[in-house]
């Protein structure tokens, strides 16, 4: 999954998790086993919706001095598997 945005106005009022459920049930419909993606660092309320649905961290990729060109020092991948 390359990723997923809410406006502002609508976070905290379960559209994440809707999009997140959609994303899921393609998947499946489509045979696939998981679906992966990366979270900011500097994104916490995203991973912690990640996290929420059942997504596993798996890996982090630290930026080091790169962190100043992309705003963010570390990605962390994650999985979460299609049953």
């Amino acid at each position: 999954m390359d990723g997923i945005c809410v406006d502002a106005s609508a976070q905290g009022k379960g559209v994440g998790t809707l999009l997140l459920n959609a994303v899921f049930d393609a998947a499946k419909a489509r045979g696939l086993a998981k679906v992966t993606l990366d979270v900011i660092d500097s994104n916490p309320r995203a991973r912690a919706l990640y996290e929420r649905v059942g997504f596993k961290a798996t890996t982090t990729d630290h930026l080091g001095p790169l962190r100043h060109v992309f705003g963010f020092s570390a990605a962390t991948k994650m999985v979460r598997e299609i049953n």
